[in-house]
């Protein structure tokens, strides 16, 4: 049953925080990453990857709605590998596969601190925002539908 509102009270107004569902938080991590990784190679700063990575999974973090906090806290490692791997593979000089490794691998060595750092950060952002209570929704799901027969 909906509710009409009184002529009396001004309409609601939109919030002013930007909220990103659990894909939307993927796409704009996937994006930072990509654009980091790819600004690193063309600018040969190596500093960047690392920097969009903490960037980017923080940015999600922060701006996820609450109810998606899970997704924007699992994934930004899986994110920038695949991220890493497309950027090396399109960027490849000579024999393909051997650059696209050497490339992961350096580029993952180079990135390891932020990768640790960003990893963090976006941890304690979520968990401040609410990650907890996703972790139990999450395990009382799992439990309801252990215990369902079939």
């Amino acid at each position: 049953m909906s509710r009409i509102p009184d002529r009396d009270q001004p309409p609601p107004q939109p919030s002013p925080w930007v909220q990103l569902t659990g894909r939307g938080a993927v796409l704009v991590m996937l994006a930072v990453f990509v654009l980091g990784l790819l600004g690193a190679s063309w600018l040969h700063w190596p500093v960047l990857p690392g920097a969009a990575f903490l960037a980017g999974s923080a940015a999600a973090a922060w701006y996820t709605r609450p109810a998606d906090l899970l997704t924007a806290a699992v994934t930004p490692p899986l994110l920038f590998c695949v991220a890493l791997v497309g950027v090396k593979a399109g960027t490849a000089t000579g024999n393909a596969a051997l650059s696209i490794a050497e490339g992961t691998a350096l580029t993952l060595a180079g990135a390891a601190p932020w990768l640790f750092a960003g990893t963090a950060l976006s941890l304690i952002i979520a968990w401040s925002r609410g990650l907890a209570r996703c972790v139990r929704e999450l395990r009382q799901d799992l439990r309801r539908s252990h215990r369902q027969p079939g």
